[in-house]
């Protein structure tokens, strides 16, 4: 609830001082597959990959500056990924876990919003988070851990009248989690390919 009251107050406040610099108002989504990344997804014995896939998911709000022909777009994002593991002994080799980054984000298209189709990329900075779900042993239930930790997405795509194609990259973080199931120390990112959709607004005389 604090993270999301802190996102509502970020993009206000965002919003009031960019308007003066902004006449289009840009929000997007996208979904795709995630491939785990960092030594937190693998066996720290045999070297064997715990996790291979996932589910990638982002959202943002943006605004595109008017005075930087709006190629250049700033404002807030959120990126998650829920990756599952295999089952094993340990508590990280269990189940669905996951990866959330709540930030700004920065977008510059090769091309302003007027054309149809445009390159671009951008990048995503803010707090990251990685958790774990709660583990049930017959009737023994084992509550997840979290950590936080910087966060760091680079991303890649296409623009195609609205609809996204992209590679992003959840750069790997240290995490530090504590759990009666055993402490982890160690990395945890993801590789995104997603598919999505972004809408522009003219919010000219509005502000």
């Amino acid at each position: 609830m604090r993270t999301f009251k802190l996102f509502t107050i970020l993009l206000i406040l965002s919003m009031i001082s960019l308007s003066s610099y902004a006449q289009l108002f840009t929000v997007s989504g996208q979904v795709g597959y995630a491939g785990p990344r960092g030594n937190a997804f693998t066996d720290d014995v045999t070297g064997d990959r715990l996790s291979s896939f996932g589910l990638g998911y982002e959202a943002d709000v943006m605004m595109c500056l008017d005075k930087l022909d709006n190629k250049l777009a700033v404002g807030l994002m959120y990126s998650g990924a829920a990756l599952i593991g295999s089952e094993g002994e340990s508590f990280f080799d269990f189940g669905v876990y996951g990866l959330a980054l709540y930030g700004l984000k920065s977008q510059y298209r090769l091309l302003n919003p007027d054309k149809s189709f445009s390159p671009y990329g951008s990048l995503g900075l803010g707090l990251s988070q990685m958790s774990t779900p709660d583990v049930t042993v017959g009737t023994d239930v084992t509550k997840g851990g979290r950590a936080y930790s910087l966060g760091l997405r680079p991303e890649i795509g296409l623009d195609l009248g609205g609809f996204l194609i992209s590679a992003s990259y959840f750069v790997p973080m240290k995490y530090k989690i504590e759990s009666p199931t055993g402490d982890f120390d160690g990395t945890a990112g993801a590789f995104n390919i997603s598919i999505g959709y972004r809408h522009y607004m003219d919010l000219t005389g509005i502000f």
